[in-house]
């Protein structure tokens, strides 16, 4: 979002000037002829700097300098002050009320935008750290929003230990993982837990939200499927029991997807539930996508949740993929267009979309495409193919939710 900048002036000619200049800085600028509309306007919408002049007949800058500083919303907005005095009791005085910087009339255009990028440049960081030692009480301060930062990436290194650090290794099996997080924490996960020498549980979940809360939930649900899953072998009972401890012990508001599988090495079977999530897709060696789509309720949303559990069968060649929903809902760049036509489960899915915007996601027509397209990879670089085409898509590396992926191969 770009910045936002106030110029005051009673000079119309000197507005326009410096819109002119500052605009196509990526700027958004404001203007107000008086010091009275310069107090509304700033009230009304706090910008991000004020340039303001001294000068202005009825109300001079340093009193608006003064109201401003007592009111709530504008107090901590930064003030650049423009003045054709070149006393120095007058830039005193401006700085002494609270101006930030000051501009001597007539000004260089080079010196106006090198002085609003220095000022903003010291004062960002406030515009952030103040709403947040407001919400956590008068009793924090910035030294306390430096060591919740410091507790966060405790919370961050603490979360990625608990996350398996590669995928297992089974014989005749190639499994691949990726995990990004929007933020230091995150709320998707996926784990392996090892079950025989020939059986593994497979979990991929997204717990609702992020931050903090989702990535507590996270450890929760990871902590209590680990000792759920050695005490039942049907992945839907499983679900089952981490719901119930999800909705005892939880906010109504914290809930989450996620599938639970075992797969089976001799057998070659992944026996799965799936908690509300995304429906994973299973690329056959004929090259038909099929999608699975045995589904139950969310986990942790509703007591009377129920779950049910499906067999998958693995032939040599065939693919499964599971994915959070950070994937298939990722936005379109401006210059994005989808246009697919694939086979979904036997069917002629026709997905024609001329759109270019963030009214259109990912999807799950383009990622079972990507898959198609790349299935002669191995597992992980299959993970690093598919954000590759998300960044493309997108028009973008930075990711705005968490993205979870677990490729499973059954080599030929």
């Amino acid at each position: 979002m770009a910045e936002t900048i106030l110029v005051v002036d009673d000079d119309l000619d000197i507005l326009e000037l410096l819109k002119m200049n500052l605009e196509p800085d990526g700027y958004e600028v404001r203007t107000a002829s008086d010091g009275k509309a310069a107090v509304e306007t700033a009230t009304l919408d706090p910008p991000d700097l004020i340039l303001l002049d001294v000068m202005m007949p009825h109300k001079d800058g340093f009193q608006v300098i003064e109201e401003l500083k007592n009111i709530e919303e504008t107090k901590t907005v930064p003030v650049i002050l423009l003045t054709a005095r070149g006393q120095t009791e007058d830039k005193v005085q401006g700085l002494d009320a609270g101006a930030d910087d000051y501009i001597t009339k007539p000004f260089d255009l080079r010196e106006v935008t090198a002085r609003v990028k220095a000022v903003l440049g010291r004062t960002r960081p406030i515009k952030y750290i103040n709403p947040l030692m407001r919400a956590m009480g008068s009793g924090f301060n910035e030294a306390g929003v430096q060591q919740l930062a410091g507790h966060l990436q405790a919370a961050a290194a603490i979360q990625k230990k608990l996350l398996p650090e590669q995928a297992p290794s089974f014989q005749g099996f190639d499994i691949g993982i990726l995990l990004q997080s929007s933020m230091s924490v995150s709320g998707d996960f996926y784990d392996f837990i090892p079950l025989s020498e020939t059986r593994i549980g497979i979990v991929l979940g997204d717990v609702k939200g992020n931050g903090i809360p989702a990535a507590l939930l996270m450890v929760m649900i990871r902590t209590a499927l680990r000792l759920l899953c050695r005490e039942a072998d049907d992945p839907a009972s499983i679900l089952k029991r981490i719901n119930d401890l999800v909705v005892r012990d939880t906010d109504a508001t914290l809930f989450a997807t996620m599938i639970y599988g075992v797969m089976d090495t001799v057998t070659s079977t992944f026996t799965y539930s799936n908690g509300g999530h995304c429906y994973p897709l299973h690329r056959k060696r004929t090259g038909v996508i099929d999608v699975l789509k045995t589904g139950s309720m969310l986990v942790g949303a509703f007591e009377e949740a129920t779950f049910a559990s499906n067999t998958c069968l693995l032939a040599p060649g065939d693919i499964v993929v599971f994915y959070t929903d950070g994937i298939t809902e990722t936005n379109a760049g401006d210059d994005s267009v989808v246009n697919e036509n694939i086979l979904v489960g036997s069917e002629d899915v026709k997905g024609q979309q001329n759109a270019t915007s963030s009214d259109v996601f990912y999807g799950q027509d383009r990622l079972a495409a990507c898959i198609s397209e790349n299935a002669i990879l191995s597992a992980s670089a299959l993970c690093e193919a598919i954000v590759e085409d998300l960044a493309r898509f997108s028009g973008s590396t930075q990711t705005h939710d968490d993205r979870a992926l677990v490729v499973i191969k059954r080599n030929t």
